[in-house]
């Protein structure tokens, strides 16, 4: 089965450098697994014919309006955007999103006809105080029984950018968990993901692909997670 790679830019990268990041993992990359690139909005439409798909790393939970700064679900398709990350904890923390703003956004892309990445994660003292089962449970109450099938990526913030990440048994534990809850989704796995990793994330039957941070910025290092996945599977 194919996994979904997805790399998350973050607000990194110009025109310039961003074209010569898909011309060498063109080069490096032979897998046949899904690969996403999550670019900043400047960027989106520059890359949006690429071959391969590119990602929002946000969308604004209204159609249009006086809202200074934001990008709506209709901009995105105007753009040939076909997927779109929500619910990232440095939006969830930085711009106070809530679970009911990240579920009108939701909204918002399934009506424009765009996949959401949606992003769900506990802190260190969640996790520490093993509160991090209903934590979890409340974030994804909204997303229960949808008909569509969901793409929810699991980021314990505790993990982003540390270089720590949960042992498999903690991985597959909330992969069970979100998969009871919403029933028809994939489950991806995000937070400290490089090349030492990677292989031993993917090669485990609960997670059917990683969100891929820091990492992503290096191409080669970027193609060499993807490799490691099909290097496994095929």
């Amino acid at each position: 089965m194919s996994k979904i790679i997805i790399a998350n830019f973050k607000m990194n990268g110009t025109k310039s450098s961003i074209q010569e990041w898909f011309n060498v993992f063109s080069e490096e990359n032979n897998t046949s697994n899904k690969i996403i690139v999550a670019l900043p909005s400047t960027f989106l439409a520059d890359f949006a014919t690429n071959d391969i798909s590119v990602a929002s790393q946000n969308v604004s939970s209204h159609d249009f309006g006086a809202f200074t700064s934001q990008v709506s679900a209709g901009m995105l398709r105007d753009c040939n955007i076909n997927y779109s990350i929500i619910g990232h904890s440095e939006s969830r923390e930085f711009l106070f999103e809530t679970n009911e703003d990240i579920f009108d956004k939701y909204n918002q892309l399934i009506k424009h006809s765009i996949k959401p990445i949606i992003c769900i994660g506990e802190s260190s003292k969640v996790r520490e105080d093993n509160l991090f089962s209903a934590f979890i449970t409340e974030q994804l109450e909204l997303f229960k029984d949808l008909e569509d099938e969901l793409i929810i990526a699991y980021e314990p913030i505790w993990a982003i950018g540390s270089g720590i990440t949960p042992t498999i048994a903690d991985i597959n534990e909330v992969s069970e968990l979100i998969k009871g809850l919403c029933g028809n989704v994939k489950v991806l796995y995000g937070g400290s993901v490089n090349k030492e990793n990677a292989s031993n994330l993917l090669n485990n039957s609960n997670i059917d692909g990683v969100l891929v941070g820091g990492a992503s910025l290096d191409p080669k290092e970027f193609a060499n997670i993807a490799q490691s996945c099909w290097s496994k599977f095929y």
